[in-house]
């Protein structure tokens, strides 16, 4: 499948400048770093600028500027997609609206859309339009929000709300001040807005639910979902980790363990080795762990056997762990999933 990520970005704190004079570079950029569509730009339309970066911990963040325009995501565009992820839009300032799934979400000063970037979408601006652009992978993203891949809902977080007021507080004070953190503080700092992102998210779906009736509430309760997956990122250099310590941790038994799983279409060994096959790529493609032999790499990110850990990277990513360094972290241009 396509990887969507063909620029070389820095990882955080770092940005790049990103080609967006225009609507030609501005589709390429956009389609790189949020997700492939034809732009459609008005004779008031002004140049763009876009900056963006790597997260450490999976995905992408941009800031953008953005004048008059529509942008168009069809099944067609689409397709090619490597992995599923949410793409968030925080409105600084401007006005515009989000379409998906026959859902319109107009947007404006402070106010927050959430969408899938695997399904069709339309993306417009109707007044020029200061953005902070998160791309994160569902499986991140879920960790936090949902309980059931399938139950995600293109929703506004409305400005008004205290927890996306804190949001934009983040985003003034402490994302400037990335560059002069350390690596540590800039990833933890870096999951305490995913998390706050998160919150707001499941706070504008009960809102939804309170005012129009929908039925968003999930098949289990989604805050042993969020305990569990909490817990297995915590806990998942560990190689001793499994269902008994899981269960303990949550103070649940091994079965509903098991049933959590179940509810997500998903298998507690297939989930664990996915998020540490994930740790492991990050952790190779960071120039932070340069120094770090593949082996060590393997061991921090919970394989016992090296060998193992190289044949299992290979079967995912199709490119073993070694190669994988050597190309920058650059996938295949088409992998195994």
């Amino acid at each position: 499948m396509r990887d969507i990520t063909r620029f070389d970005l820095p990882y955080a704190p770092g940005l790049r400048e990103m080609p967006a004079c225009g609507a030609d570079e501005l589709k390429r950029s956009l389609d790189d770093i949020v997700t492939p569509g034809d732009i459609q730009m008005t004779a008031h339309a002004t140049t763009g600028a876009l900056r963006a970066c790597r997260l450490t911990g999976g995905g992408v963040l941009a800031t953008a500027h953005l004048g008059y325009q529509e942008v168009h995501h069809e099944s067609a565009h689409l397709r090619e997609l490597a992995g599923d992820d949410v793409i968030v839009l925080v409105a600084l300032d401007g006005k515009g609206a989000v379409t998906q799934q026959g859902r319109v979400l107009p947007f404006s000063k402070g106010d927050i859309t959430f969408r899938r970037a695997r399904v069709p979408s339309i993306a417009r601006i109707d007044e020029p339009a200061n953005l902070v652009l998160l791309r994160l992978p569902i499986t991140r993203f879920l960790g936090h929000s949902a309980s059931r891949h399938a139950s995600f809902t293109p929703y506004r977080a409305d400005a008004a709300s205290g927890i996306v007021g804190t949001i934009h507080r983040f985003i003034d004070s402490v994302l400037p001040a990335f560059a002069h953190m350390s690596p540590a503080t800039v990833a933890a700092a870096e999951e305490s807005l995913v998390a706050l992102i998160a919150a707001a998210y499941l706070e504008a779906g009960d809102r939804t639910h309170a005012e129009f009736g929908e039925d968003t509430a999930p098949c289990f309760n989604p805050l042993r979902w969020s305990q569990l997956t909490a817990y297995i990122a915590a806990n998942q250099r560990d190689p001793e980790m499994d269902v008994a310590s899981c269960a303990s941790a949550l103070g649940v038994s091994k079965r509903y363990v098991h049933t959590i799983f179940e509810a997500m279409g998903l298998q507690y060994g297939s989930y664990v080795l996915q998020e540490r096959l994930a740790r492991s790529r990050d952790d190779l493609a960071n120039p932070i762990w340069e120094s770090l032999s593949i082996e060590r790499i393997a061991y921090r990110n919970g394989f016992n056997d090296p060998a193992h850990f190289s044949r299992r990277f290979r079967a995912a990513f199709a490119i073993s762990p070694r190669d994988f360094r050597r190309r920058g972290g650059e996938l295949p241009t088409r992998s195994v999933s």
